[in-house]
């Protein structure tokens, strides 16, 4: 397979592999599953905003 090579801006890239590094966390996917899990029943749950 070809790899090809893009440019995007570090902040961008800063960003996904913030992502990037939740969604390979087990223990923040199952944090993020049990919140959305509340949500659907009516709970009230925090509202995460980042600060950049």
């Amino acid at each position: 397979m070809k790899q090809e090579m893009v440019q995007i801006p570090k902040k961008e890239y800063d960003e996904l592999l913030e992502e990037v590094g939740i969604l390979r966390n087990p223990e923040m996917m199952a944090a993020i599953k049990e919140s959305d899990e509340a949500k659907k029943k009516g709970v009230k749950t925090w509202e995460l905003k980042l600060l950049i």
